[in-house]
């Protein structure tokens, strides 16, 4: 998918919307309650490890309550245009979140790995807007939009941590529209690369191996033809940059991608 043809799709749904208003009016009227004061201890939560860094604290320990929903790899949580009544704390596998332009090429947002809030943007519409479907065998719990927003105007706290949440999420997205309209597609993926190393990387011998994902998975993230980033992975192999295992799995190099970055940038 080119910029321009991002950009135009991206664009045709940035009209005003009225319901989107209103939940984040009520979502700042929820923050800015008169409530007594209260110390932050993100520290005193460290039980909540299971769940990763993405969300802790009361929400991450209401959450781990709550009965887990089991799903089969390929199996849909929701599909875009469900009603979006819930969001979903990933337990455990893998969840893709995507949607479809209008000539049919699928982007992917983002891979939900444990610990991450799923749905979260059901407080900006009645309906879905994305896709999410199990990438692995996969659980997670969901909490209904009610039960949210009545946790949120109850604590305090609760509200920091999911607004922190939600921030995150936002900063990702702004990242992610930044490079699909700036960066060249080898830039997006070398980037995309780091990103998921960090996230779902684990230490190897000479590098970081990457959970295992299909390189049609992988061209959805950087918005690219799967030819193209196939093309652009074996590029990156042989200038030293990654590795291949014999079933496919990619082991990055990460400091060298960071130079390879940085090489970049000081060359303007």
């Amino acid at each position: 998918m080119t910029s321009i043809a991002y950009r135009d799709w991206s664009g045709a749904g940035a009209a005003a919307d009225p319901l989107l208003d209103q939940r984040l009016g009520l979502f700042i009227k929820i923050l800015r309650s008169p409530q007594p004061q209260f110390g932050l201890r993100f520290e005193e939560h460290g039980e909540c490890a299971a769940f990763g860094g993405s969300v802790r604290g009361r929400l991450c320990q209401h959450l781990a309550q709550l009965p887990p929903r089991q799903l089969d790899p390929g199996q849909h949580l929701y599909r875009a245009g469900n009603p979006a009544r819930s969001l979903f704390l990933v337990q455990s596998g893998l969840i893709k979140t995507s949607t479809v332009s209008p000539e049919g090429e699928e982007l992917t947002f983002r891979l939900g790995k444990p610990g991450d809030l799923v749905g979260e943007i059901c407080l900006c519409g009645g309906n879905r807007r994305e896709d999410a479907v199990a990438l692995e065998p996969s659980a997670v719990v969901e909490m209904s939009l009610a039960a949210l927003l009545g946790r949120l105007r109850e604590d305090p706290e609760t509200a920091v941590e999911f607004a922190g949440a939600v921030c995150d999420r936002l900063a990702e997205a702004y990242e992610q529209i930044a490079s699909l309209s700036w960066d060249t597609v080898l830039y997006r993926l070398v980037r995309t690369l780091l990103r998921l190393a960090d996230e779902l990387g684990h230490p190897a011998e000479d590098g970081t191996s990457l959970h295992y994902i299909k390189q049609e998975e992988l061209a959805r993230l950087v918005g690219a033809r799967r030819e193209v980033v196939s093309g652009l992975l074996n590029r990156l192999r042989v200038s030293g940059h990654i590795s291949y295992s014999a079933r496919g799995a990619i082991t990055v190099r990460t400091g060298s991608l960071h130079q390879f970055l940085e090489a970049r940038s000081r060359a303007g």
